[in-house]
């Protein structure tokens, strides 16, 4: 007689075959859960005999297997790992800016509801908050009246401050000044990947959105005062 498979690795199916507790309804689905307040059982249908049979039980557990669903984005742009699984940071941001990635189908340890739940709260909180700032930076840098210093800096870095400082003061020099929004690198990547931004601190000079020059990097205020006249 042919020993029944079951599709997971050998160790764990030799484990599960050992287990006395363990009994095995082979070639059948789950035709539906029985009960009001509680489960009472399930009814399962043998998918070679079409017979359906009710098997007593106190509560199910649903697993579908480990192959993520994420097929129909592969041409996404969205990076994924050989297997599928799409990888995010802590606030479940993709490398795709914009689009965030929760539950099993991201690269994790525990693929369970309660995670899952976990992972959409903060996506939600962090998806309202990056289109609260991209709202704001459209208003207060793509709109603006006044040519914008879009500054990129490090606020970990002495340098990066150190020149952050002497552009407000040479700026502030001019007769007409501009506006100066400064960029936090380490908590703004995607305006860094945006602009193409490798080195801090860099100057993109825009005009109502569209970028018009870059500042060469100097500490010496008259050479800085030159390139903003």
């Amino acid at each position: 007689m042919m020993k029944a498979v079951l599709d997971c690795n050998k160790i764990s199916a030799e484990r599960a075959f050992q287990n006395e507790k363990m009994e095995f309804v082979w070639n059948s689905t789950i035709e539906e859960v029985l009960g009001e307040a509680n489960v009472e059982g399930v009814k399962i249908k043998n998918l070679k005999t079409g017979r359906s049979t009710k098997l007593p039980c106190q509560g199910v557990f649903f697993f579908v297997g480990m192959i993520p669903s994420t097929h129909f984005i592969k041409e996404s742009g969205i990076g994924m790992d050989r297997r599928g699984y799409i990888p995010v940071n802590d606030l479940m941001e993709t490398d795709l800016e914009g689009v965030y990635a929760v539950g099993d189908n991201r690269v994790k340890y525990l693929r369970q509801v309660v995670s899952a739940a976990g992972d959409g709260a903060t996506a939600a909180v962090a998806a309202e908050r990056y289109i609260e700032e991209l709202n704001a930076f459209s208003t207060s840098v793509l709109k603006s009246d006044k040519k914008v210093l879009l500054l990129f800096f490090n606020a970990l870095n002495n340098e990066s401050l150190e020149f952050s400082t002497l552009l407000e003061e040479a700026n502030q020099e001019l007769s007409e000044p501009y506006k100066v929004v400064k960029v936090d690198t380490a908590t703004k990547k995607n305006l860094a990947q945006k602009y193409d931004v490798k080195i801090v601190p860099s100057v993109v000079v825009l005009d109502r959105g569209q970028e018009i020059k870059r500042l060469d990097y100097s500490m010496e205020k008259e050479k800085l005062n030159a390139q903003l006249r």
